[in-house]
């Protein structure tokens, strides 16, 4: 499947569309027969556009054109996943971009004799209107002075994909001031390959698999996948007695468990600790995880996969902003102080970036063409990063709170 959507503002333009293309009126809403138009936020900040589509990847091909001044352009693909640095465009000029983006729905291919019903992944909170679980693959653009968008090309690929398994920290956030490292992680990768985020906010381990949610990430893996792994954050917590498992016996099982699982399906496996939270005691952070960092740790030497030590990076990552500038790396305008906004996520998934692209991983991975690695050590401005406020999309409607501190 490939298929072009060109738009038009009259009639005059259609003249010159090319073979098979469809043209698209300019801000013309979703069309539920048609399955294609624009399902921008009243009063957003983004034009999202929307096709409706199967589970799968698509190469999408974006014509940018800054027309008759400087344009500067953020581009994302479904529940706001950052697919490539702003395109910064002089007056006048044009460029085309492309990336690969993930598309899912909730179900699941066939019913085993343990299912009742067809399968289905148990979603929850406001995902029921997320972009990520509905039949539509949505690509947006945001930013203080966006570029015309003259056409996007969508064709069906089957490139190899990076699956994201984990809970709030990892997940792709929607609030206005919160975000993860998962949904920044597509920016920091070439342009080959596909990130397929099946985290979600307040998930253990034990939830992940009784919520179908392991069963639909997978169904979908292929041999030569990737699948990262972080939780431990929820599955800390003993007030959560039906998913608590302990550091000592119980989460080194699961994390091996899973392991095994996408092993068994050809893919590649790491293991990643969970990121730190922000509580400072004589200016350094305190941990806050007891064991769980370190059974992640124990469990990748044993097991000799491959690691991301998370816990250790963005301690150090809060400690070399101190007490005082590291708030502006959470959510809540600092209130926060387990999840991120775009700065903090956008830092982290760097780091985890700059170990599953490193050679010695074995994971054969490539960097987006302009990647620098982050010093944690030296973290960049808060306050003067890649980002800008007026970048970040406003999407849609964010109906229930960030869970899982």
């Amino acid at each position: 499947m490939t298929q072009t959507y060109v738009f038009t503002t009259d009639a005059a333009s259609k003249k010159a569309l090319p073979v098979g293309a469809i043209s698209v009126r300019t801000a013309e809403p979703w069309n539920d027969t048609a399955g294609y138009g624009f399902t921008s936020q009243l009063n957003g900040n983004e034009q999202a556009f929307s096709v409706r589509v199967p589970d799968g990847d698509y190469r999408v091909r974006i014509e940018l054109d800054s027309g008759n001044r400087p344009s500067r352009t953020s581009l994302w693909s479904e529940d706001r996943r950052l697919m490539l640095p702003p395109v910064v465009l002089k007056r006048s000029e044009k460029r085309t971009v492309e990336f690969i983006a993930n598309m899912r729905t909730p179900f699941l291919d066939g019913k085993s004799e343990q299912d009742v019903n067809a399968p289905k992944v148990g979603l929850r909170g406001d995902e029921n209107i997320s972009r990520n679980w509905d039949n539509r693959l949505t690509i947006s653009a945001s930013g203080p002075d966006i570029a015309q968008v003259r056409s996007i090309t969508i064709e069906a690929v089957q490139p190899r994909r990076v699956f994201l398994a984990g809970d709030s920290t990892v997940s792709d956030q929607g609030g206005a001031d919160y975000a993860s490292w998962g949904q920044m992680l597509p920016r920091f990768l070439s342009n080959d390959v596909s990130v397929a985020n099946h985290a979600r906010s307040g998930e253990t381990m034990k939830s992940f698999v009784t919520s179908l949610r392991w069963d639909k990430l997978l169904s979908q893996v292929r041999e030569g996948d990737i699948v990262l792994i972080q939780f431990a954050h929820n599955d800390q917590k003993k007030q959560w007695p039906r998913t608590y498992v302990s550091a000592e016996a119980g989460y080194p099982a699961w994390l091996k468990a899973f392991a095994a699982d996408a092993q068994t399906r050809g893919a590649q496996v790491v293991l990643i600790s969970p990121v730190a939270r922000r509580f400072f005691k004589d200016g350094k952070i305190e941990n806050t995880h007891g064991q769980y960092d370190q059974a992640v740790r124990d469990v990748a030497a044993e097991l000799k996969l491959p690691l991301v030590d998370l816990t250790q990076q963005t301690t150090t990552f809060y400690e070399a902003l101190g007490p005082d500038i590291s708030p502006l790396a959470f959510g809540q305008n600092g209130a926060d102080k387990t999840h991120h906004n775009a700065y903090g996520a956008w830092v982290i998934a760097n780091y985890v970036a700059t170990v599953i692209t490193d050679p010695a991983s074995g994971l054969d991975l490539k960097p987006a063409p302009d990647f620098v690695a982050f010093d944690p050590a030296k973290p960049a401005d808060p306050r003067n990063f890649e980002l800008k406020p007026t970048d970040w999309p406003q999407m849609r409607e964010v109906v229930t709170a960030v869970s899982g501190n």
